[in-house]
Parts: structure tokens; C-alpha cells; sequence
């Protein structure tokens, strides 16, 4: 792998206490701010800020709750000068904190209407758009399986794209979406289904936009090294990622 290859790291941070990666969860301006410090330090280029959990028995909150944990972690992050991204399928609450000073929208919506893609253009954020077939994560717990793999992600996205150029976006990532499963998927499927995505990555790129993939928080720790190795290897353009410290140790492993 040549070394010339960085993928620009979104480091999470939670702030859903329901938060399935507990060592991600922060709460109170002390923590918020200790948890940014240690993600930058550890090689992360943006902080990409958690307001409710897809565990699929996680309890659902509204977007009045979402924004109520969202807007306080923005204020005592942008005092510290990190780069913000909030993770929302929400349209209302990414509007409302590009109004807060995010620089990027990490958009997980199945969904997403010319008012919000306006938003995000005036705001000049950057946009992920993401695989979503099942209109968000509380919806997808009761609707039956959806197509997955490549082709599925292609005909899903492109339209998204499509609008989103549209409306003079021009910061624009796509995400194929390695950490929302379907909750009826065994676990031989989901792996397959992750690294299919992953062993395919160019195939996505006829979009014309950079990609970010999910190194997926698998339960074992060889596990989750295996995962962001196989990520590593493919090039993701841009990788999300509880450690980002891993990543840079299998990026120079790599070389």
C-alpha cells in the first residue's frame, strides 16, 4: 500500500446514553470535551457527534430529545475548534444544527427533501449520504428484509447524488452503510454482506463521489482489526471508526 494513502477519520462520539459502544458515550462538558481530545489525538479529522443508538432494543427518542443532546455537545465543541459532523436521519435536527455551526451532516435518512439539501448548500457542509432502504433505523425494526449489495446501494444512492448536485452541494460522500443490518440477518449474511461492499468498493465509485465506510464495532477485538483492516485495504476515502488509533496502526502496518 503506498504510503500515500490517509483516509480522513470520523471519530465517534455519542451522546445517546443508550449508546450500545459504551466507551464512545459522553455526557456533561468535561467528558464531551475529554472524548473530542483523545478521538483528535488519536488521527481523528472530524468528530462525528451521536444523538440516538440503532441498537435495535435501544429506546426510540424524538427529535425534540435528539436535539436536546446534540445542541450542548456543539456548543462546547465548536469553542474547542474541532471540525463537527452529527449523525441524524432527521431532517429538522440537521437543519437545526447547521444552524449551530456543524460543517457536516452525516445523513442516515432513507429520505431526503430540497428544503434540507438547500440547508446543507447555503451552510457549504459537507454531505454523507447514506444507504438507507428502510427510511431509518426505528423503521427498519419492523419492515421486511430490502435488497442489499452493490447494485442496491447504486440504485439507491444515485438519485440522492443526483438531487444533491442539484441543489450546489459540493462536498459530497457517499456511504454504502456496513453498520445498519437488518435485525433478522444472521451473522454468516451480515459478514458477507459488509465484505461484499468492501471487496467491491470501486464498483461504487461510477458516482463519482468519495466514499466512507463503516469500521463495523464487532464484538471480538480480532474481529473488529479484521473488519478495519479489510476497509483499510479497499481505500475507503473517508472511514468512521470508535478507534481511530487502529486504523493508523493497520494503515502502517500496511506499508
Amino acid at each position: 500500500m503506498s504510503e500515500a494513502y490517509r483516509p480522513r477519520i470520523l471519530g465517534v462520539l455519542n451522546v445517546s446514553p443508550e449508546s450500545m459502544v459504551r466507551e464512545s458515550i459522553a455526557s456533561g462538558e468535561d467528558e464531551i470535551q475529554a472524548r473530542a481530545q483523545k478521538l483528535a489525538a488519536a488521527g481523528a479529522d472530524w468528530i462525528d457527534i451521536g444523538g440516538r443508538s440503532i441498537t435495535p432494543d435501544a429506546a426510540m427518542i424524538d427529535d425534540s430529545e435528539e436535539q436536546a443532546r446534540l445542541l450542548p455537545a456543539l456548543r462546547v465543541l465548536g469553542r474547542s475548534g474541532h471540525a463537527i459532523s452529527v449523525d441524524t436521519w432527521s431532517e429538522a435536527t440537521a437543519c437545526t444544527v447547521l444552524e449551530a455551526g456543524a460543517r457536516a451532516i452525516n445523513f442516515t435518512g432513507g429520505l431526503i427533501t430540497s428544503q434540507t439539501l438547500d440547508a446543507v448548500a447555503l451552510s457549504s457542509a459537507l454531505l454523507f449520504l447514506t444507504f438507507m432502504p428502510y427510511g431509518n433505523a426505528y423503521l427498519m425494526r419492523d419492515a421486511r428484509p430490502a435488497p442489499v449489495g452493490v447494485q442496491a446501494v447504486l440504485d439507491h444512492l444515485g438519485p440522492k447524488v443526483e438531487a444533491a448536485r442539484g441543489a450546489g452541494i459540493q462536498q459530497l460522500v457517499i456511504d454504502p452503510n456496513l453498520g445498519i443490518v437488518h435485525p433478522g440477518t444472521d451473522d454468516f449474511a451480515k459478514i458477507h454482506q459488509q465484505l461484499e461492499i468492501v471487496f467491491d468498493l470501486d464498483a461504487l465509485r461510477v458516482l463519482g463521489c468519495p466514499i466512507l465506510l463503516y469500521a463495523a464495532r464487532k464484538p471480538e477485538r480480532l474481529a473488529r482489526i479484521m473488519m478495519a483492516s479489510a476497509i483499510v485495504h479497499a481505500k475507503a476515502d473517508y472511514i468512521r471508526t470508535h478507534t481511530p488509533e487502529m486504523i493508523e496502526q493497520l494503515r502502517h502496518a500496511a506499508l
